[in-house]
């Protein structure tokens, strides 16, 4: 029976090259070696397949970005900083990683299309919560400036990122996605938290782990 992993890795490929609404499931299943019907064992239409594809990578994020508001660490700004450094890492250097961020950043009239942008909807507002705990946090810790409104930096920080991500898919030429990423979330940072919380321009600290979270 065909594996689940091998449909997504041809479904994103698919995606990747002929959009959303260009790609049927048959043409999944013969770019996976399968047929049509082995792709409905495990998905029951396209959206199916694109949940899936998403949460393959997205799970892994945000549980990572989950341990940077937790209360048993005293620094959360250093590991939003480095959770949120990883990443922009991982989709420059993760070819995969990269082409599902493109397939995200288009848009059609398709069905599917639709249901991605709500399922990336409700990930912007879970993501915008787990940011503004962590920075909750560095409040409760004495880490941000006075003027600090945590929900107005996180919406900051979300769309900051955004916009550093699909410049870099747009010209690559003109935006490195490390550097410009970094040279961003420093700048937000430094306007928000108190000197001294983090060093701009420095490598990731050690992320959290499990046990930390």
């Amino acid at each position: 029976m065909a594996t689940r992993e091998g449909i997504l890795d041809a479904a994103q490929a698919c995606f990747h090259e002929f959009g959303v609404a260009g790609t049927s499931l048959a043409m999944i299943g013969e770019r996976a070696g399968y047929t049509r019907g082995a792709v409905y064992w495990h998905f029951k239409n396209k959206t199916e397949v694109l949940t899936a594809m998403i949460d393959r990578e997205r799970i892994p994020f945000i549980e990572r970005l989950r341990r940077t508001a937790s209360s048993k660490r005293t620094t959360p700004v250093l590991d939003l900083r480095s959770a949120l450094l990883v990443s922009l890492r991982e989709v420059s250097e993760d070819e995969r990683l990269r082409n599902m961020m493109e397939i995200m950043l288009r848009n059609d009239l398709s069905v599917e299309s639709q249901a991605m942008q709500e399922l990336q909807r409700e990930a912007s507002r879970e993501e915008l919560g787990i940011i503004a705990a962590a920075m909750q946090r560095a409040r409760d810790l004495g880490q941000l400036r006075p003027n600090a409104d945590v929900d107005t930096v996180a919406r900051i920080i979300s769309t900051s990122l955004t916009g550093v991500l699909y410049s870099a898919m747009l010209e690559p030429e003109l935006f490195d996605l490390q550097r410009d990423g970094t040279e961003t979330l420093d700048a937000i940072f430094g306007a928000f938290v108190l000197p001294g919380v983090f060093v701009p321009g420095s490598p990731p600290e050690a992320l959290p782990t499990e046990d930390e979270a």
